[in-house]
């Protein structure tokens, strides 16, 4: 059974929020994280988000589920359109996350020629184009 994770989704402008996650080499990535054990789905987003970035978003609704792999194995990865309600996103995790930013569909897809956006995010790509996309 492969494991859980959650993402929140922040759209603002036609740009999304995306982390640099280093933990194992360049990974382009929604913030979010594993779910723990018994911890319903958007509390898990919520904390994720809260946890990497110090901000508080809302789960607005089911984005899609989409597999990926990582170098920690096989996952599962529930993603949430989320908008921030409190604070602004910073650097909290900087030897995990030193960085992130808001990007454009163009540069999503430029990430993923390069293979640094994760592969869940390639999956969903065509589905975000709408939400990006002018």
């Amino acid at each position: 059974m492969k494991k859980e994770m959650v993402a929140a989704l922040v759209i603002r402008d036609k740009r999304i929020l995306m982390v640099h996650n280093v933990k194992d080499g360049l990974r382009i990535e929604p913030p979010g994280g594993k779910r723990e054990e018994g911890e319903e789905w958007v509390i898990a987003v919520i904390r994720e988000v809260q946890e990497e970035l110090g901000c508080r978003v809302r789960p607005a609704r089911l984005f899609g589920e989409f597999d990926t792999h990582s170098p920690e194995g096989e996952f599962v990865v529930r993603m949430y359109l989320s908008e921030l309600t409190e604070g602004e996103p910073e650097v909290m995790e900087p030897e995990k996350v030193p960085a992130f930013g808001w990007y454009t569909y163009e540069e999503l897809e430029r990430f993923m020629e390069e293979g640094t956006l994760v592969p869940n995010m390639a999956a969903a790509l065509p589905k975000l184009k709408k939400y990006l996309k002018a």
